[in-house]
């Protein structure tokens, strides 16, 4: 979605449970190769925008399965338009303890997509 200077992104968790938003680590995006500046990045859950490292003290909050996590920046895209779209999430999933620690999917969606200047009804899966 495009809103004046500012993308966003909606992205869908990639399990199929709940997790609490402490566990979502890092998540980023780009569009044609361009990154958003690093202190532009918000990110929307349940109706509240914070930054990421916000996240850590969230163990109370939970992402369900059927919302969208909303990554935005400040990014110029010519809405109307197709263009190239890359979204990396590291999400922890605290109840899968390996040897090495708890559990951390690295997943990583690239798509070609067109920009609307409003919120779209699929979210990047």
């Amino acid at each position: 979605m495009v809103d004046g200077g500012r993308t966003s992104v909606d992205v869908r968790i990639p399990w199929y449970r709940a997790v609490p938003a402490s566990c979502i680590a890092d998540v980023s995006f780009t569009v044609d190769g361009r990154t958003p500046p690093a202190g532009s990045v918000r990110v929307e859950l349940n109706g509240t925008e914070r930054r990421l490292d916000e996240f850590a003290a969230l163990v109370e909050e939970q992402w369900f399965p059927t919302d969208a996590l909303t990554v935005s920046g400040d990014l110029e895209v010519e809405s109307g338009t197709e263009h190239l779209v890359s979204v990396e999430l590291k999400l922890f999933i605290p109840y899968i303890v390996t040897a090495h620690g708890v559990l951390m999917i690295d997943e990583r969606k690239e798509m070609r997509m067109t920009a609307n200047s409003v919120r779209p009804t699929e979210a990047v899966r």
